[in-house]
């Protein structure tokens, strides 16, 4: 959805996917661009080896979204409370990203990508490697964030998607090994009475 995978050779995609009423796979997209809209969380924390203010202020600062040295300033401490890391984090700001805890380096990875105000934020499976605390956190700031931005989480734990998801779309690979999407709908519906038998014997337990 970012186009991330332009960058694995054997990736094959058919079909469409639009944003802002354009297809992000038409070969007129500039992907930089894209991707300063649809910004991305990955599964394991990753910061940079900066410190916490410049893990922030890396991609406004790249971008030239920002040059005045106090608004800079004024950015990190807003994309920091919007992850729910300020208090926490005030300061220690010219400490090391990977200095803190494994829920504080995911919510500084949330506030960098949410730094360049996307409008979308992709996040897989941004809580699988954490503690059962700072999953809860996690969890918590998606649904808090969520009037703010479009997340589209990845996740395999289907209470954590009944949880916080608004909608649902269920995707499976068959014989050919070829990820299909095979529902799509509301949460009460996808989990509640799913259309496919393969997602209701996925949601049920029977497969998967």
């Amino acid at each position: 959805l970012n186009r991330m995978n332009d960058l694995i050779p054997d990736v094959r995609i058919k079909g469409e996917v639009e944003f802002e009423n354009q297809n992000i796979y038409a070969p007129e997209v500039d992907v930089v661009e894209l991707r300063s809209h649809i910004g991305m969380v990955f599964q394991k924390p990753n910061p940079f080896p900066k410190s916490i203010y410049d893990n922030i202020a890396y991609a406004p600062k790249i971008l030239g979204q920002v040059r005045k040295r106090t608004d800079m300033e004024d950015l990190v401490e807003h994309s920091l409370k919007r992850a729910g890391l300020w208090e926490e984090v005030k300061d220690r700001l010219n400490d090391s990203g990977l200095s803190v805890s494994g829920g504080q380096q995911q919510r500084i990875c949330i506030a960098r990508a949410l730094a360049v105000n996307p409008e979308v934020v992709l996040m897989d499976e941004p809580a699988s490697a954490l503690d059962p605390i700072s999953t809860q956190a996690i969890e918590q700031l998606i649904q808090d964030l969520s009037s703010e931005v479009t997340i589209v989480i990845v996740t395999h734990n289907m209470q954590q998607a009944t949880r916080i998801s608004d909608y649902a779309a269920v995707m499976m690979a068959g014989e050919e090994r070829i990820g299909r999407l095979i529902e799509y709908g509301t949460n009460a519906q996808v989990f509640g009475s799913p259309k496919d038998e393969r997602t209701e014997a996925y949601v049920t337990g029977r497969i998967g």
